[in-house]
């Protein structure tokens, strides 16, 4: 087997291990979290643009079903990653329009194979998917902290700088390793879903009595919710506990995923401080930032979905009625 069959066949893998994933993510994760039917649909689409590469090294006799599928994959990963860090909970018929592209593309694909305009039409999508990143990463920014949001926006970019050095590729061997490095990323999320215990649902995992006990005591006396920034894999660290054991013992105590809880205990402080004679002279955003939150924006905007009240109607609410 020459250097492209071998890289073909490596692309083919990663295509296998995308669409494992995407299942998955769509079939038993989505449940218990609407992130997870983003990502199913994400690591679906990239599969379909890497198994473009497959076509194109393997079964050139349907490129033009493969240019189709791929662009379709292509074209769909930049609104679907906006959608999940954008914390949509499911899907909207006002925003199909994100999706003209994605197909009128694919069915332009196909029809005009083989022709110069594929090329084309890959830029085109390419360019667009770069104005996706730019504003999820604008968004992740001013969010609340988020470790899944963030390894799936360095997943989906790192695929967007390979699909660049293929558009820039000279040779079909550096064509071969944009692919590579593609798949190389796919591998990537894999392994930290792996290690934040994502990937473990349905296997028994003895939780000892001391990691429940240390967690609850990490966040009801010692108040660690209120680091602003604080993560998963920070949490974990600090308490020497593997990351997947505190996914569990937090779900197991609270009933939420991590960054949940880290919001419940926030804004559960804050409503007490809002209450608080002793705090009526310190600004909301103030009090936003004493409990954790890292911008006014984001605290508001959990405030308003956890009590359906801005911070004000809620302290004027919870006045008049004592």
């Amino acid at each position: 087997m020459n250097t492209i069959g071998l890289f073909g066949v490596l692309a083919g893998s990663a295509v296998g291990l995308a669409l494992f994933l995407s299942s998955f993510f769509l079939f038993i994760k989505r449940k218990e979290n609407s992130q997870y039917l983003w990502l199913g649909l994400i690591l679906l689409a990239v599969g379909l643009r890497v198994g473009k590469s497959i076509f194109f090294f393997l079964l050139n006799d349907m490129a033009p079903f493969g240019l189709a599928a791929g662009f379709l994959g292509l074209a769909s990963i930049g609104p679907l990653t906006y959608f999940m860090i954008s914390g949509k909970s499911s899907f909207q018929w006002k925003n199909s329009w994100h999706f003209l592209l994605p197909v009128l593309g694919a069915v332009a694909c196909f029809l005009v194979s083989p022709s110069p305009w594929e090329t084309y039409l890959y830029q085109s999508a390419t360019g667009v998917l770069l104005i996706y990143l730019t504003f999820s990463w604008f968004y992740l920014s001013k969010s609340e902290s988020n470790v899944l949001n963030r390894n799936v926006l360095i997943m989906v970019t790192g695929i967007w700088l390979a699909l660049v050095y293929q558009h820039l590729a000279d040779s079909m061997m550096d064509y071969a390793w944009g692919a590579i490095i593609a798949t190389v990323f796919l591998y990537w999320i894999f392994i930290q879903s792996f290690k934040a215990g994502i990937l473990t649902k349905g296997i028994s995992v003895n939780l000892p009595d001391q990691t429940i006990a240390t967690v609850r005591e990490a966040f009801e006396d010692h108040q660690i919710f209120k680091e602003s920034g604080i993560n998963l894999q920070q949490f974990s660290s600090r308490l020497d506990i593997p990351s997947y054991l505190v996914t569990r013992a937090v779900k197991h105590l609270y009933g939420r995923s991590f960054p949940e809880t880290l919001s419940h205990f926030r804004i559960e402080r804050i409503k007490q401080m809002l209450l608080d004679p002793k705090k009526e002279h310190l600004k909301i955003e103030a009090l936003a930032y004493d409990v954790g939150f890292a911008s006014p924006s984001a605290f508001y905007a959990s405030f308003k979905k956890v009590t359906g009240q801005t911070p004000t109607e809620y302290q004027k609410t919870a006045l008049m009625s004592a």
